[in-house]
């Protein structure tokens, strides 16, 4: 059965919302997880297909998964699935679709065993060697946050502050004090991105392939061999530096050693031809450390308001655990910045 065959009965299977399905040598099953998305594991014959639908938005999800897939596919970097097909149209499924081949292999869950440790930090050196050239220009945008002043960044945290702020004092029992300690980060972070002598002009380091996300639910891990990622939703030309600092600040990495993390930054091999990486990867890690916690309340927030924005999955959000997955991330933010 072709691709455009079965997409047909994905969109079938998608609209009664049903979790799988099989029958004429096609199975198809919904995979959890995600929450921008809709992913369903297509089995048609012999072959293996990962079917994402993506929801409509500016950062236009599919055509920029599908572009770095297929950037990586022509450089030969072993990072990803291959890319098979891309559809915008919206003609067959209600919202633009990228499939892949399936990869083979399970995510990598903290703590992480040496040789892991040593996969993922060579899968990142992997893809910051992928530089930008007039070639490659048209093949991706600028990766998603990656916007060359420190303007919109302190910009977007006062965002965060103002629309959230006010909910959390009227909503929690120490909202206020809570209010007061997200006030002091964006302050400190405010001095110290001004403060900074980093450039993050675009003009002023070599851009390279930057994921932006390293979420290690979207991993796959076999054992031997490289590292591979799904979910290339967010990539694009960017800072190594950024993309780097998001290394130690991401949630889904709190759980690694510090001893892991201190690795991870020392081991990591900087551009010869970028004198400023140091200086910038300073002024990211406080901004990174600062925006996590209004990440974490964004998602308490909407436990209690519902989805901040349109997402194809829904998820299961306990608002106890929200709220202390907030509390952890801040604490940890003033322990760097405080």
């Amino acid at each position: 059965m072709s691709v455009q065959d079965w997409l047909q009965v994905v969109a079938a299977v998608y609209r009664s919302g049903a979790e799988a399905w099989a029958g004429g040598g096609l199975t198809i099953r919904r995979v959890p997880g995600g929450r921008n998305n809709a992913l369903y594991h297509v089995v048609s014959g012999e072959e293996q297909y990962a079917c994402k639908l993506c929801v409509v938005d500016e950062r236009h999800r599919a055509e920029r998964e599908y572009g770095a897939l297929r950037l990586l596919q022509e450089a030969a970097v072993d990072l990803a699935p291959d890319p098979v097909l891309l559809d915008t149209s919206t003609s067959i499924l209600p919202f633009p679709v990228v499939v892949y081949r399936w990869l083979l292999g399970v995510p990598l869950e903290p703590p992480l065993m040496p040789g892991q440790l040593a996969a993922l930090l060579q899968s990142v050196q992997r893809m910051h060697a992928i530089r930008w050239d007039v070639s490659l220009a048209h093949t991706l945008p600028d990766a998603v946050f990656h916007w060359f002043d420190f303007r919109p960044y302190l910009a977007e945290l006062r965002g965060f502050l103002s629309e959230y702020g006010g909910w959390l004092v009227e909503h929690d029992p120490d909202g206020q004090a809570l209010e007061h300690r997200l006030a002091r980060l964006v302050a400190r972070c405010a001095d110290a991105l001004t403060s900074s002598g980093a450039s993050p002009d675009r003009d002023s380091f070599p851009l390279c392939l930057c994921r932006v996300d390293h979420n290690l639910a979207n991993t796959v891990w076999e054992g031997s061999g490289p590292l591979r990622w799904v979910d290339w939703e967010y990539a694009g030309w960017g800072d190594p530096a950024l993309d780097l600092a998001d290394l130690r600040w991401h949630v889904a990495l709190e759980g690694l050693s510090q001893a892991q993390h201190t690795w991870l930054r020392k081991a990591y091999r900087r551009p010869e031809d970028d004198a400023g990486f140091d200086q910038r990867l300073a002024a990211w890690d406080q901004l990174l450390a600062a925006r996590w916690p209004f990440l974490l309340l964004r998602t308490l927030w909407s436990a209690y308001d519902g989805l901040d924005r349109v997402r194809l999955t829904h998820p299961d959000t306990d608002p106890e655990q929200a709220r202390a997955h907030f509390v952890r991330t801040l604490e940890r933010a003033e322990t760097y910045m405080l």
